[in-house]
């Protein structure tokens, strides 16, 4: 890894071999919520991640599909919504957020101490007109959204059901996984749930994902809800 003077250096860095460009406002609000959760993480136990691990592990890894995922709220209207279910420690929710200064972001979490740290950020980023934190099980949860992101491991197998009762129809889940291999066995397990009618019918594609500094395989799985689109 190229030596950085700080983690900051390292992500602003990695952020331009992504092709992302943050303005000094975008700048100063990454700087706060790594100061955020370099505070909070030993209480709260957020990521298993710190410092230049963290900035690439979780920040980079985050935001290495910005540009898809800004595309597919595009795609879905000028007043489209994202929505970060188990949100966790704000990832991929606002770094995403923070990047995609117009649009309105929900970040779904059920653990009360969570939510608390990331109503805390929000405020703190000065994203709070735009970013909502719904302390909420994914099952709770009646509104809808346009894009519908997650990273943590579930298989979706386990998750696609759920999900799929929080996305518009022709939206579009955003779910950030590893090796291709393993993404693609999933996604056979969804295709059985769908035959069996036991979820509504699924469109996807995988993207591969170069993540800098990270020496492993990441994949973006795009699912769409309810039938083929042009775009897939």
């Amino acid at each position: 890894m190229t030596e950085h003077a700080t983690d900051m250096d390292l992500l602003l860095d990695g952020m331009e071999r992504l092709g992302i460009v943050p303005s000094s406002l975008q700048q100063r609000q990454f700087a706060i919520y790594m100061a955020e959760i370099a505070l909070f993480n030993s209480t709260y136990r957020l990521v298993g991640a710190e410092g230049r691990d963290f900035v690439v592990k979780h920040l980079l890894d985050s935001l290495a599909p910005l540009d898809h995922i800004a595309s597919l709220l595009n795609s879905c209207g000028p007043e489209s919504t994202l929505c970060d279910v188990g949100s966790g420690a704000g990832l991929p929710g606002i770094p995403l957020a923070i990047m995609l200064a117009d649009t309105s972001v929900f970040l779904v979490e059920r653990s009360g101490r969570r939510c608390g740290f990331l109503r805390n950020v929000v405020a703190s980023c000065n994203l709070d007109s735009r970013v909502a934190v719904i302390q909420s099980d994914l099952s709770e949860v009646v509104d809808t959204f346009d894009v519908v992101t997650f990273r943590a491991f579930h298989p979706l197998v386990d998750i696609i059901r759920p999900i799929g009762n929080v996305i518009a129809d022709r939206g579009y889940v955003c779910a950030y996984k590893g090796r291709i291999e393993s993404v693609e066995a999933e996604l056979l397990e969804v295709g059985n749930l769908v035959r069996e009618g036991k979820t509504p019918e699924w469109t996807s594609r995988t993207i591969p994902l170069s993540v800098p500094f990270l020496d492993a395989p990441r994949t973006m799985v795009v699912m769409q809800k309810g039938g083929k689109d042009e775009e897939m």
